[in-house]
């Protein structure tokens, strides 16, 4: 680990633009880029990877033994590497990611904040646009189901 005082706090990542993928309805992504730019809510502050995805994970007959890929990382909550495999593990289906959900619930002792999960998504933003894959319907509705857990309406 870096000596103290390296690692920066925790920001959402900004996209480059709010504009909502081609073809999606606009009132979801408007709330959604609301939520993101307002103040996060206060949780725990842990070392947060900001790239953890299964892809960085390492396993050894079948046990995790490392997490490798660790240059972006920082102080903020944990639900932000939460969300970042959950929006991840959506290409596996949205039960993929709920069953990951509910095991770092268990794990980690804590509730998970669909607040994750809006500023992720909207981090993920220009990527989506760009490369809006068969995942594209899972994405919004996760979405969806977080700014309306936020108070939003999903719709």
């Amino acid at each position: 680990m870096p000596p103290a005082g390296l690692i920066g706090p925790f920001a959402p990542d900004p996209p480059a633009s709010y504009q909502p993928p081609r073809g999606r309805g606009i009132p979801i992504w408007e709330r959604a880029a609301g939520i993101s730019r307002g103040p996060a809510p206060v949780l725990p502050q842990v070392l947060v990877h900001r790239d953890f995805h299964p892809g960085n994970v390492l396993w050894r007959r079948g046990q995790v033994s490392g997490v490798v890929d660790w240059q972006a990382a920082c102080s903020g909550p944990g639900v932000a590497d939460v969300a970042h495999c959950r929006v991840n593990l959506l290409t596996f289906g949205a039960g993929a990611a709920e069953r990951f959900t509910a095991w770092w619930q268990q794990a980690a002792g804590a509730a998970y904040h669909p607040w994750a999960d809006v500023v992720t998504v909207i981090g993920f933003l220009d990527d989506l646009r760009e490369d809006w894959g068969s995942e594209q319907f899972l994405v919004e509705d996760m979405l969806g189901r977080a700014v309306a857990e936020l108070g939003g309406d999903s719709r």
